[in-house]
């Protein structure tokens, strides 16, 4: 798998390595064994992915053989099932672990939708300007520092009328309840040996702030909430007054180039 890193940003591959590391040691992993499933496994972390990618199906419409940047594609799955719809994908993360990385793509080899992937730095794209149709940051965006260097690559990269998703990643109303999640999460890596700047720099979004972030690189921005069903609101909300805090959503954010409204195929 190419490496497409320039040499200052060499270090951050020993950061990735550890934090896979840790990951692999949270009940939030990926499921072994199930990676050609995901995301509809049986599982509380998964299931509202798997709502989420239906809701992102519907959004992106006909593939028409549009090419898609998966920006932090973790082990891929998003890729593969965007490729069994018909989309053309090139697949970019930070790891190349086995189990959580890019490594871990090569299940997907043996079937008819494999697509191209290699090691990168979302706020230095490996990608041609006006070379993609659509650019998707699927839960990768959080562990950022700041958002913009990432999102002003996503605009950079796509064709007239292309637009960037960003979906997956935690966002918030309130800013005391963000700040407090991220830092449960940080806590919760360290203790399972996680370390690094992508420990350190994970935080959960506050809503004004990444709209802001998105709308000064595009035109129009839209919000779609996934429906997770009513038992998901009923236990969240129960949770939420438990901890006295306001839980993180997860909505997918469409950010165009353009202010046309239409996004399937258009």
């Amino acid at each position: 798998m190419p490496i497409l890193l320039r040499p200052e940003d060499l270090s951050i591959l020993s950061d990735a390595q550890t934090y896979a590391a840790a990951w692999k040691k949270d009940d939030l992993a990926p499921p072994a064994g199930a990676l050609l499933q995901l995301p509809y496994v049986p599982s509380r972390y998964w299931r509202p992915k798997a709502r989420s990618l239906d809701l992102l199906l519907e959004i992106l419409g006909p593939a028409a053989n549009r090419a898609v940047a998966d920006l932090g594609a973790g082990t891929g799955w998003l890729s593969y099932r965007l490729s069994k719809a018909g989309f053309r994908c090139f697949a970019i993360d930070i790891t190349a672990d086995a189990d959580v990385g890019l490594g871990a793509a090569r299940a997907f080899d043996g079937t008819p939708y494999r697509f191209e992937r290699a090691i990168a730095s979302l706020t230095r794209l490996p990608f041609l300007t006006g070379s993609m149709d659509i650019a998707i940051a699927n839960a990768s965006l959080h562990y950022l520092p700041e958002a913009r260097l990432a999102v002003e690559e996503g605009a950079r990269i796509l064709r007239p009328g292309g637009f960037l998703v960003v979906m997956n990643d935690p966002v918030h109303q309130d800013r005391r309840s963000a700040e407090r999640a991220a830092t449960d999460f940080r806590t919760r890596m360290r203790t399972v040996g996680g370390s690094g700047r992508l420990v350190d720099g994970h935080r959960h979004f506050v809503a004004s702030e990444i709209e802001a972030e998105l709308r000064a690189q595009f035109r129009a921005v839209a919000r779609y909430d996934p429906d997770y069903g009513v038992w998901f609101a009923v236990i969240r909300g129960v949770k939420a007054f438990l901890l006295q805090m306001e839980l993180a959503s997860f909505p997918i954010y469409v950010a165009r180039i353009t202010d046309r409204q239409g996004i399937g195929g258009a």
